[in-house]
């Protein structure tokens, strides 16, 4: 199994920054941030690392955040950024950043018909499935991530945001997709999956 932490991120004076992730009313925050160059998991090593980078101020926004893109770096590391995208143009823009894997919620894009569209332009888009009582949006994940993969995606993120899925469903999931990233920040998933997120600021 393979961990990526993950941290949310907001840019203060040019730079990222990083804390504990704070929801209320549906939005996102972080509190007590720190320079994300200083956090120990993320310092420049031997081998390069990995880490995902939450947008918030993306996210609570429901759409692409240049500015964010355009300071977003994490020296020594393999930058997966989430962030939204609308259509096959927002993927062009924010590979002109430097993320090395744009993470993309579902359901803030167009509409399917952009994902043909998406997949062409790089293999590294990875589709991410919000979850809360178990559904996206009422609709079952397996099923959706059955049909991402039939899209040519490699990578589907799954992300369980209170902590509602059971070790089943994420076995049925991990059928569906060989590499499938698990995120689940109110429960340990005990089942073994292909790439795990961990926080590395828990809520």
């Amino acid at each position: 199994m393979q961990t990526i932490p993950l941290i949310y991120g907001t840019v203060q004076n040019q730079k990222l920054y990083a804390g504990r992730p704070v929801i209320q009313n549906g939005r996102y925050s972080v509190d007590d941030c720190v320079p994300a160059v200083t956090l120990d998991r993320l310092k420049t090593r031997a081998e390069r690392g990995k880490v995902l980078v939450v947008d918030v101020e993306g996210i609570n926004r429901g759409r692409f955040y240049p500015s964010f893109i355009e300071f977003c770096k994490t020296p020594g590391n393999d930058l997966w950024l989430v962030e939204p995208i609308y259509d096959d143009i927002d993927v062009l823009d924010a590979f002109l950043g430097s993320a090395d894997r744009l993470v993309f919620p579902y359901d803030r894009i167009k509409n399917d018909s952009v994902l043909p569209d998406i997949v062409d332009i790089s293999d590294q888009c990875v589709p991410l499935i919000s979850c809360r009582k178990g559904l996206h949006n009422g609709k079952d994940p397996v099923r959706l991530v059955e049909k991402l993969s039939g899209y040519g995606f490699h990578n589907i993120m799954v992300a369980d945001m209170d902590g509602y899925l059971p070790d089943e469903r994420w076995e049925d999931l991990t059928g569906q997709c060989g590499g499938l990233v698990t995120y689940s920040p109110f429960r340990k998933v005990e089942k073994e999956v292909h790439i795990l997120a961990e926080d590395l600021f828990p809520f």
